[in-house]
């Protein structure tokens, strides 16, 4: 939706309705219809889920619910896009500005991505299942996130070249894109295991940790 849009009212009338400007009212109903998307996405699944249950579960009218999010990968792109940026901004906010330790910098990176997807396992389920096969261009965005953050792990690798805690190479890259597929292939793991057979999730940071750990010591 663009912005012009919104700010001209041509979703609404315009008018203020119980104290309520046009504008208010959209952002409102996008809140409502983006958590309905998170709980309906995030348990019952992508493909078990209609526009008429989105529009159920928010409370907005259905018409009023194709104008923000015509179809429903319209909305699944924004709530997978809100996920994922919202991890990514968790790391970098972790981060020190100083490095000073390659393994302890390592696995606060890798706690803090754990912790922002487990915060709410629908987000995981999301990140995990429910955005694989969706098209052919979702495709397309789901492996540009991939590189997304392949490139979050380079930035703190360029970092430590840069001090001097890892040797300059020409495949860092090809080793970060592994590292973001053995996190997700972890994590795909755990969220598809019954909840009783699970490890308990510090155990699970650990293992994910372990992995990188021994990964980033086979280019020293």
């Amino acid at each position: 939706m663009k912005t012009e849009e919104v700010a001209s009212g041509r979703l609404d009338a315009g008018r203020r309705y119980k104290g309520v400007d046009s504008v208010e009212r959209i952002a409102q109903r996008r809140a409502r219809i983006l958590a309905a998307g998170i709980e309906l996405f995030g348990g019952r699944g992508y493909a078990r889920t209609t526009m008429a249950m989105i529009s159920a579960e928010s409370g907005v009218p259905h018409r009023y619910l194709t104008q923000l999010f015509p179809t429903r990968e319209d909305l699944l792109r924004e709530i997978y896009l809100s996920i994922t940026q919202s991890v990514a901004d968790a790391v970098r906010a972790s981060r020190p500005k100083l490095r000073t330790d390659l393994i302890a910098q390592m696995r606060q990176d890798v706690a803090t991505a754990c912790h922002a997807f487990l915060a709410d396992e629908r987000f995981l389920r999301i990140n995990c299942l429910e955005v694989v096969g969706v098209s052919q261009e979702f495709e397309q965005l789901r492996r540009k996130v991939i590189r997304t953050f392949s490139q979050l792990i380079l930035e703190e690798v360029d970092t430590m070249v840069a001090a001097g805690l890892l040797p300059e190479r020409d495949d860092y890259f090809s080793r970060t894109l592994g590292l973001v597929g053995a996190f997700h292939e972890l994590m795909t793991e755990w969220v598809l295991t019954p909840e009783e057979q699970r490890p308990a999730t510090e155990v699970l940071i650990a293992q994910v940790q372990e992995f990188f750990r021994g990964m980033l010591l086979a280019v020293l």
